[in-house]
């Protein structure tokens, strides 16, 4: 698809307007980035909602503040009867930032020179994903000072995606009849150091439990911690959780629950073409640099290895907890160990099967004292790659001379399922811009990337509405 010359023109425009005011819109998201905006903790939540209503209001749209109080999901409307009407999915939400190797302070947005990638500003958030989302908004803006937005917009933009989306699916569910429309986006930053951009057409789905061993009946000390020695006649909850660890899978990380793999679905025929088209493409020692790794776990290549990785469940120990951590020596026998974990898993295995599964597997072996506690959990999603949208943005990746690497499913998680699975809209998440480090101290976005990605939002938005044409 073409884009018409009459928005040729206004494209270059728009352009230029982003490029004319750069300045400011970079200062616009380093004092977004600013504010702190931590759902676990909540600290700074309600104010960073409060400056998402003031962007959508600041284009002339109407919002209100639902879902829970404390963590606010911003539903807004920018309705002007045009012929498409786009869902504009995000967070404004952040990880913890309270590890001690950060550059410069968390939430001071400075930019500093990295190498390789130039200035870039040094923040949480800054990737995952409040930059992207404060450049939507900058985007938007450069639109309206020359003509009128070309699309109706719906925005939905939550403020608990790192505490697992507690309220959101309700939040749909609720407002079901009114997010009408016939896609949504999820604007962020897809590209990698090399300046390659990665698209996805679904994400697996993920449960996030905490296992909690105690001292009890099944041996161990039950109201504190008691001196290492007494190991000699007492039992070791860390031990147990460590054996009940072991159980969940084998040397190679292949899942030892039994049944666990009885609905897993592997790439139907349209997705097995996107896999064979992605592996030409895929630089397997380009991905490993980006993971900061040095081999695969799978001794696989090509469609094999990408198949294996997209479609095969798997369970990751994200953290484990017991007794004492600090520096020096002190023996003691803990009361409790902790362990933090997450399962992940393609079309069609759902959440419920499981946390039945894996219950079923603890308590089949003598494990039933082990506590579950399930925290967050998200279905998977999926697109289809014919679907319109998708194809629109392939179209905006290439009117900037970038060929994408269609992924068929994604590893990560989010609530897309809310609009593929209960609304029945197709999704697509993706733009220019890159950034790295989400999760960990000094993330950061580049600078030049987020003029990148204000330029993109401007063109995927024309094309979607060229396309209505």
């Amino acid at each position: 698809m073409k884009t018409p010359v009459s928005y040729q023109k206004e494209l270059r425009d728009i352009h230029e307007i982003i490029d004319r005011d750069f300045s400011e819109h970079l200062s616009q998201c380093r004092a977004f980035l600013r504010q702190p905006s931590v759902s676990a903790t909540g600290e700074g939540i309600r104010e960073t909602a409060h400056m998402v209503k003031n962007f959508i209001e600041g284009i002339g749209g109407s919002v209100e503040l639902t879902g829970d109080s404390s963590h606010p999901i911003v539903y807004g409307r920018r309705y002007r009867s045009h012929p498409r009407t786009l869902i504009i999915y995000g967070m404004y939400d952040v990880q913890p930032a309270d590890e001690s190797s950060w550059f410069t302070p968390p939430f001071d947005a400075a930019i500093r020179r990295l190498p390789g990638l130039g200035d870039c500003v040094i923040a949480r958030g800054a990737v995952n994903s409040k930059g992207a989302l404060c450049g939507v908004f900058n985007a938007l803006s450069a639109i309206l000072t020359v003509r009128e937005l070309p699309l109706n917009l719906i925005f939905t933009i939550e403020g608990e995606e790192e505490i697992g989306s507690p309220h959101f699916e309700e939040f749909i569910r609720s407002h079901q009849e009114e997010l009408t429309g016939d896609a949504v986006v999820d604007f962020d930053f897809s590209q990698d150091d090399r300046g390659m951009v990665s698209m996805h057409l679904g994400l697996k789905g993920i449960v996030y439990m905490d296992l909690v061993c105690r001292g009890g009946k099944k041996g161990g000390p039950t109201e504190t911690s008691i001196h290492g020695s007494a190991s000699a006649w007492i039992s070791s909850p860390v031990w147990r959780l460590i054996h009940a660890l072991a159980l969940l899978t084998d040397r190679r990380e292949n899942i030892s629950i039994p049944g666990f793999y009885d609905n897993v679905t592997g790439p139907d025929k349209k997705d097995k073409r996107l896999l064979k088209q992605l592996a030409v493409q895929f630089d397997e020692t380009a991905f490993l640099r980006e993971m900061k790794s040095l081999c695969f776990k799978y001794n696989r290549r090509g469609v094999d290895l990408l198949q294996r990785g997209l479609y095969h469940p798997i369970i990751n120990i994200n953290g484990f907890h017991a007794g004492y951590t600090g520096t020096g020596t002190k023996t003691i026998l803990p009361r409790k160990a902790t362990a933090k974990i997450d399962i992940r898993f393609g079309p069609d295995m759902e959440p419920d099967e499981v946390v039945e599964k894996f219950t079923a597997y603890l308590h089949a072996h003598g494990l039933n004292d082990i506590e579950i506690h399930v925290r967050d959990s998200y279905p998977w999603s999926k697109t289809d790659f014919s679907s319109p949208v998708v194809q629109t943005m392939i179209d905006a990746y290439r009117h900037h001379k970038i060929e994408p690497e269609i992924w068929p499913i994604a590893t990560w998680a989010a609530p897309y399922f809310t609009f593929s699975r209960i609304l029945g809209l197709p999704v697509v998440s993706g733009g220019l811009g890159h950034g790295g480090r989400q999760h960990v101290a000094n993330e950061y976005m580049t600078v030049s990337g987020l003029r990148d990605f204000e330029k993109f939002v401007v063109t995927f938005l024309f094309k979607m509405a060229a396309r209505a044409a």
